[in-house]
């Protein structure tokens, strides 16, 4: 399994301190927030790109994921019956796949609840299917890009859609589409009514990357979360992806938490 970093709480920092941040504590990959790499999307300086890429090469870097794809784009939503708003949104997705595949990243998290937000009205069936309409041309291109869109169940409190793991396979089941696989969040986990364990065993043959956090949405190590039986599950299923910290608050400097938090990482995955 490789270890990653993201820069979700990091992104009021300029990029080059993140990667320097990231290449201190001993990551060699980091998923980072598109807005992060320039705005608009679609029309973003290509050789800002490039500059971008050649900094984090330097430090030894690669860029292997994306998430939190619309914070630069709140206004957008991929689960509406406004046909001009569902059109802007898949646009802006396919801008985001290109910009992936520019960058290198092989995976792209579709997560971002507020902008997966279904008609109060709608019933599951429905909304799945508004999502997968708005989904599929960015999956076709991901698939021609050798990316892989990796669906994020997240809770009611965030979103009304596509809560659970089980909703996540359901969607991923019925749209049924090669480049369309699930992301596993251990803090999300911790709020479903099961196991991480559990959860591994249903999400399998559809798993392809893996959020790792304490329940108290920090980094690994500085929480109550044991870790040992989430990596052992892991890695007895075979799993030999990215896991990739993806903390919301860090309690102390990140330049300590993270190498702490690596630290504890490496410990627990040679233990197991």
């Amino acid at each position: 399994m490789r270890l990653a970093v993201c820069n979700k709480t990091l992104d009021d920092r300029p990029l080059e301190a993140f990667f320097e941040l990231a290449a201190d504590a001993g990551f060699d990959a980091v998923e980072v927030i598109p807005g992060s790499l320039g705005t608009p999307v679609m029309d973003a300086d290509p050789a800002m790109r490039v500059q971008i890429l050649q900094v984090a090469r330097a430090m030894g870097l690669e860029f292997v994921a994306m998430n939190s794809l619309f914070e630069h784009a709140p206004h957008l939503n991929l689960v509406t019956r406004d046909e001009n708003l569902r059109q802007r949104s898949a646009d802006e997705l396919l801008a985001i796949v290109r910009l992936g595949s520019h960058m290198g990243v092989s995976t792209i998290v579709v997560g971002s609840p507020r902008q997966r937000h279904a008609p109060i009205d709608a019933t599951f069936a429905e909304a799945t299917d508004l999502f997968i309409a708005e989904l599929t041309p960015a999956a076709n291109l991901a698939q021609n890009l050798g990316i892989t869109l990796c669906l994020e169940p997240l809770v009611p409190s965030l979103t009304n859609f596509m809560n659970d793991t089980v909703e996540g396979i359901s969607v991923i089941q019925r749209m049924n589409h090669p480049a369309v696989k699930l992301v596993l969040d251990v803090k999300q986990i911790a709020r479903e009514s099961r196991s991480f364990e559990s959860a591994l065993d249903m999400a399998l043959p559809w798993l392809a990357h893996v959020h790792v956090n304490d329940a108290n949405m920090q980094s690994p190590g500085e929480g109550e979360t044991d870790f040992f039986p989430i990596i052992r599950a892991l890695k007895t299923a075979g799993y030999m992806g990215v896991m990739s910290i993806e903390a919301f608050g860090f309690s102390e400097d990140p330049k300590l938490v993270l190498p702490r938090s690596r630290k504890y990482l490496d410990a627990v995955i040679e233990a197991s």
